[in-house]
């Protein structure tokens, strides 16, 4: 007979189970294992998380992982007493690649676990200053804009200015102007009469 496979049962239980309900659901699933022929070598939570997409109407879930030695029997018989399990929103088994497996199977390395729970809390804080430090650079930008505007509007107040002075020395040439053609008419007007 061949050597055993190592394998990792990854399933999703629902959030709306109260703790009682998911130790019965956990011990469940364990049972089916060895009812398959399994032997379990450990399991590991990964806590409540947010789903990827939603699922049959949920959209958070708490991560389980089951280790366990068996071959393809052991693995149907667990992923089908997994499908009619109203607690269990997906379920999937693979064959696992023991060195990958954070903290080791049975449970042994928990300073692993909680290095792993303390870089995602780093990682959530750093998206929430991220998220502020995008705000501030938003009312510095905006500020920054008024600020490039008021010069521009100097600058329109500043050529009011120029263009109204120069109709100011305009305006007297204007009226030398109209009074230099009205004496030419007055003068013209004589020479006509006679």
């Amino acid at each position: 007979m061949s050597e055993p496979t190592l394998y990792e049962a990854c399933y999703i239980i629902d959030t709306s189970l109260d703790d009682d309900e998911i130790q019965q659901l956990l011990e469940v699933v364990e049972e089916a294992a060895v009812e398959g022929g399994a032997e379990i070598v450990g399991t590991r939570d990964f806590r409540t998380r947010r789903l990827a997409y939603e699922i049959n109407g949920h959209t958070h879930g708490t991560y389980k992982l089951l280790y366990f030695y068996g071959d393809g029997d052991a693995v149907q018989h667990l992923l089908s007493e997994m499908g009619i399990r109203m607690g269990i929103i997906r379920s999937r088994v693979f064959v696992a690649n023991p060195h990958a497996i954070v903290g080791g199977v049975g449970g042994e390395d928990e300073d692993a676990v909680s290095a792993a729970e303390a870089a995602e809390e780093a990682e959530a804080e750093a998206t929430t200053e991220e998220a502020a430090a995008d705000t501030s650079v938003d009312v510095e930008a905006e500020e920054a804009a008024e600020v490039e505007e008021a010069p521009e509007a100097e600058e329109v107040v500043e050529a009011e200015e120029v263009v109204e002075a120069e109709e100011a020395e305009e305006a007297p040439e204007a009226e030398e102007a109209v009074e230099a053609e009205e004496t030419s008419e007055v003068e013209e007007a004589p020479e006509t009469e006679q």
